[in-house]
């Protein structure tokens, strides 16, 4: 049975009772299949498949690429604890030992699978809150699939509740999106021969993900401080060769 004091935590915060156990489940095991989850919370398959089915969709839980039997994996908690509508004082402080317990496996890189737009601008949103992110993107693509996540997004930033704090952006061309951007303040560089077919990429903390932008989008991010670390030193040798943008160039 999952940790029933961390089951509460979860239910408290906001999360339904069945949907608090099959999140610790995920954490205490890795990454399971809905059966070995069934087996440890009691709760029926077909139940455990849709409460899955909802963790999946808000960005809480992703399922394993190639697997023939499907298997799932835990969303970072910190990803939960920026959505919850919770108080959070106890979530928070609880916040390393559920790290800490999503870690037990050991295993790495992790790599989680979000195809939600939901999910995909859950982790756009808890990225922003980080400082020091590295971008390959395109705000304008942003603008043509996602016109009312992305205006709301700028003007987030422009009203600093995203600060944004060292953050490098390279990008194809200057739109209005990037413009405003710069007007508050960010460092964007164009790279024009720079072709990514619909792909964004961003480095931050120990993560990189990479979202394919379209009426159908997904995103997959890697943990691991070792690529991470690799595709930052890509990034920089590349942005030494990018050109500084201008408002209005």
């Amino acid at each position: 049975m999952p940790d029933p004091g961390l089951v509460k935590l979860l239910n408290d915060s906001g999360l339904s009772e069945k949907e608090s156990l099959v999140y610790v489940s995920l954490l205490e095991q890795g990454s399971a299949t809905a059966t070995k989850i069934s087996k440890q919370t009691g709760l029926k398959r077909p139940t455990t498949y849709l409460v899955l089915e909802s963790l999946l969709k808000n960005g809480y839980a992703s399922k394993v690429p190639g697997k023939k039997i499907n298997s799932y994996i835990p969303g970072d908690p910190v990803v939960l604890a920026a959505k919850l509508n919770t108080t959070a004082k106890y979530f928070l402080e609880m916040l390393p030992y559920l790290q800490t317990l999503q870690n037990k496996s050991g295993n790495r890189p992790k790599i989680s699978y979000y195809d939600s737009e939901e999910a995909i601008w859950s982790i756009f949103r808890e990225t922003s809150q980080y400082s020091n992110v590295k971008l390959i993107t395109s705000y304008e693509r942003l603008s043509k699939y996602y016109p009312r996540e992305t205006e709301e997004w700028l003007k987030r930033c422009e009203r600093k509740i995203y600060g944004l704090k060292n953050w490098k952006h390279l990008i194809q061309e200057v739109s209005e999106a990037e413009k405003r951007l710069i007007s508050s303040g960010q460092d964007l560089r164009s790279l024009p021969d720079i072709d990514m077919n619909d792909i964004d990429l961003a480095i931050y903390q120990n993560k990189v993900s990479i979202t394919f932008i379209s009426e159908k989008p997904f995103m997959v991010v890697i943990e691991s401080t070792e690529i991470s670390r690799s595709m930052a030193n890509l990034f920089d040798f590349v942005w030494n060769f990018s050109k500084p943008t201008q408002n209005g160039s």
